[in-house]
């Protein structure tokens, strides 16, 4: 009961936002957080999304001037019928979980997403059913909160008509 309770408040908390948002955008150009063109991503503000040329899966970079950079690479995720292929999807999180300081499987917006931080500072972040890998280096705390609060955004509320 209480999974769902938080639940709930997140998806209200999240909508509240998501409007306050809208408003803010309205009445003057200065935002919260910025829709990326990342399946409805929100990045903090001042970050930018640059989609980058891939050789076999869709690559880019979320990033500010002096703020994160935040790597991610989008792949097909290959069925056991598929063969595999060099673009295909792997999770890297889950693959880096055993030498990880932590390691954490959650479930948000209906997603599947695995997280892991190395000994080296790195914050892994896959999302299995979407085919999606973030990578980040994380000096700080405030790094850690800025990175979590832009790729568990991704990929963005799902609703029944979507």
């Amino acid at each position: 009961m209480k999974l769902i309770l938080n639940k709930h408040l997140l998806h209200k908390i999240v909508s509240k936002l998501a409007i306050a948002a809208m408003l803010n955008l309205s009445v003057s150009c200065s935002t919260i957080a910025t829709e990326s063109s990342i399946e409805g991503m929100q990045l903090l503000k001042n970050y930018n999304h640059q989609a980058m040329q891939g050789i076999d899966s869709k690559v880019g970079v979320i990033s500010k001037k002096g703020g994160l950079n935040i790597k991610y690479e989008l792949g097909r995720v290959a069925t056991d019928s598929n063969i595999r292929k060099g673009g295909d999807f792997t999770d890297r999180a889950k693959r880096a979980a055993k030498g990880a300081q932590w390691y954490r499987e959650q479930v948000i917006n209906g997603q599947v997403v695995h997280l892991a931080h190395l000994k080296n500072g790195k914050l892994l972040a896959s999302f299995p059913l979407k085919g999606m890998n973030f990578s980040v280096d994380i000096i700080k705390p405030t790094d850690l909160a800025d990175a979590l609060l832009m790729i568990l955004s991704y990929p963005g509320i799902q609703t029944a008509d979507r």
